[in-house]
């Protein structure tokens, strides 16, 4: 393998492991608010072991290094985290997100996102006479499509809407550039 190969398979890599620390992330803030009722451990485990893997490569590019670096830093630190966060939840100390005004679910934009999206579907969905599904299975059909559009169109923020389509609710997304 020559080293133009071997720099766009680590370059492939580090892409890959950003990708997997945001929907990580993800995954335990559902877990946190009590959307998903498992923590997920597995691919928290496989994702750690990617990393220690790259680690023992020797990265030649500054560049490369350095994006590596910052990505083991933010998973360490999302670790971090997670341990305090479910230790808390253990003890029985840890409160889950609120909807109440000014408690820090106004902190997470994709609660606060999500929390509209449903009211606006669950009013659409009254007024054509539609069965209104859950507010986990709505999230979690969001988070999915806010995943794929991540990886395909890199950093971005997605805008959920709800409108009445030919008497069907219909959820569409608007992206901006970060």
């Amino acid at each position: 393998m020559n080293d133009r190969d071997d720099r766009n398979n680590i370059a492939r890599q580090i892409t890959d492991i950003e990708h997997k620390i945001k929907a990580l992330r993800i995954r335990y803030e559902q877990y946190f608010s009590g959307v998903e009722k498992r923590a997920p451990l597995r691919e928290r485990d496989t994702l750690e072991r990617e990393l220690r893997e790259l680690n023992k490569r020797t990265i030649i590019q500054t560049e490369l290094r350095y994006k590596f670096q910052n990505l083991s830093s933010t998973f360490h630190s999302y670790q971090g985290m997670w341990e305090r966060v479910q230790r808390e939840m253990d003890e029985g100390r840890y409160r889950r997100q609120g909807k109440k005004s000014g408690d820090t679910a106004d902190s997470n934009p994709l609660a606060m996102q999500v929390e509209k999206l449903y009211q606006d579907y669950e009013s659409v969905c009254k007024q054509v006479q539609v069965k209104v599904p859950s507010r986990a299975q709505l999230e979690k059909v969001i988070v999915q499509q806010q995943e794929k559009i991540q990886q395909k169109y890199g950093n971005v923020d997605c805008q959920f809407t709800v409108s009445n389509k030919g008497g069907k609710p219909k959820i569409t997304v608007s992206l901006k550039r970060l």
